[in-house]
């Protein structure tokens, strides 16, 4: 029995170190969440504009871009959800915001908390960004254990990236996404938009839930005389042509009744823009970092119009 039993802990010993240092390397390795959570804590006394959203702003709005201290708090896959939770718990703390900007886009309205990548994101964002997540049950192991959400294959991949790169964090200081260059950027953007579309196209046309987390932002923003820009980033024509054409038309038909019932929203729609082309296009809908330039300049000139 004495042997069975050294026999499995010698097996299982390897398997246990593997563990605790992948839980380890999760803990003490900055990553775009908390690196974004360290600098926004730095930007409560100057900023001014603050953006959110998903890999659409976070890759297509660069604050270095704007004529007002900007900061961008958007990221991957963000959901409409974690905008909410992460404007509430900074809102506060800035002393001179006075413009958010969020982005609505083909996919935001309808996308449903707890779905898709919030299985594994949410838990980066109470880790790492020190969020409050309710759909988190406080018995679930994922509060202690962050690595065990995701394969353990996408874990070894993670480690191998941070010695391959020295770093797993995309985005400067400012929070815009850097790695999404024109250099790198795929050449092949019509070919690869049917795919894309499939992997977005949710099939739902219920937006009620997310309409009221963006009522309660823009209500909030507007109980501190904060303005707020809507703004529906553009993606390349062969992306624009594949969606479906009701669901858009309800998208943007919202974005507008949002403007037309609040004093303090102003709504841009850049979706199919004639002024990107696919040379602005890093994939089939996220610009690079030179046509994040561009987009960039753009809102920031809307914003100006609007004397924001």
């Amino acid at each position: 029995m004495k042997k069975l039993i050294g026999k499995l802990i010698v097996f299982l010993l390897p398997i246990v170190l593997v563990f605790v240092f992948i839980e380890c390397f999760y803990r003490v390795v900055p990553n775009n969440y908390s690196f974004k959570n360290e600098n926004v804590q730095k930007r409560y006394e100057t900023t001014e504009v603050l953006i959110l959203g998903n890999s659409h702003t976070f890759y297509g709005l660069n604050p270095f871009f704007f004529d007002k201290p900007t900061f961008n708090l958007s990221n991957i896959s963000q959901s409409l959800y974690f905008d909410q939770l992460l404007f509430e718990k900074h809102l506060d703390k800035f002393k001179k915001l006075k413009c958010v900007i969020l982005n609505i886009e083909y996919t935001s309205l309808s996308q449903l908390k707890d779905t898709g990548e919030d299985s594994w994101r949410k838990y980066y964002y109470k880790s790492y960004m020190d969020l409050d997540v309710p759909i988190i049950s406080k018995f679930d192991y994922g509060n202690y254990f962050v690595s065990s959400k995701r394969p353990f294959n996408k874990n070894i991949k993670l480690v191998d990236r941070y010695f391959s790169e020295g770093t797993l964090t995309d985005c400067d200081a400012n929070g815009f996404g850097t790695n999404y260059t024109k250099e790198k950027r795929f050449l092949n953007i019509d070919e690869l938009a049917a795919n894309t579309i499939k992997r977005h196209e949710d099939n739902l046309l219920d937006f009620s839930e997310n309409i009221s987390v963006v009522e309660s932002i823009i209500h909030q923003c507007k109980e501190k005389g904060i303005e707020v820009i809507l703004v529906t980033m553009p993606v390349s024509r062969a992306y624009s042509k594949r969606v479906n054409r009701f669901k858009l038309n309800r998208i943007i038909k919202t974005a507008q009744l949002f403007e037309k019932k609040n004093l303090n929203v102003r709504y841009l729609n850049l979706f199919t823009d004639s002024r990107f082309t696919n040379d602005d296009f890093y994939d089939p809908d996220h610009l690079h970092t030179k046509g994040a330039e561009k987009c960039s300049l753009i809102v920031n000139t809307f914003k100006k119009k609007c004397n924001l």
